[in-house]
């Protein structure tokens, strides 16, 4: 591409508009995961509803665990604030990798025992 010469007026113009679409682009992503947080929000509402009126106690508390999260999340999105990286993919993050082998195969070996124990 040629280049243009561009003078002072066009160049200073040029780059509002770029701030503009940048500031933009960034409410626009802000909004959507404002909105996703909104829906984890409701959903872990729904469920503790739900299970209020016929869940174990377990599930019961895992859930308002999981929606004080949410509404945790929500509020500081909304506060426009940003949540840690953690809770802002809605995952948990847990990637660690053993330390050795052993370390791996001991925790093979647990698994494996706690899957034997809740089946029997």
């Amino acid at each position: 591409m040629a280049k243009t010469n561009l003078d002072d007026e066009t160049t200073a113009a040029l780059t509002l508009f770029n701030e503009y679409v940048a500031a933009d682009r960034e409410r626009a992503q802000r909004e959507q995961r404002l909105q996703k947080a909104q829906r984890a929000k409701d959903d872990a509402a729904v469920l503790v509803k739900k299970l209020s009126k016929g869940g174990s106690s377990k599930e019961l508390s895992e859930a308002e665990a999981a929606y004080r999260s949410a509404a945790e999340k929500w509020k500081a999105l909304y506060d426009g604030k940003e949540p840690p990286a953690d809770a802002q993919d809605g995952e948990a993050t847990e990637s660690a990798e053993p330390e050795s082998e052993t370390e791996a195969e001991a925790d093979a070996e647990a698994e494996k025992g706690d899957k034997t124990e809740t089946e029997t």
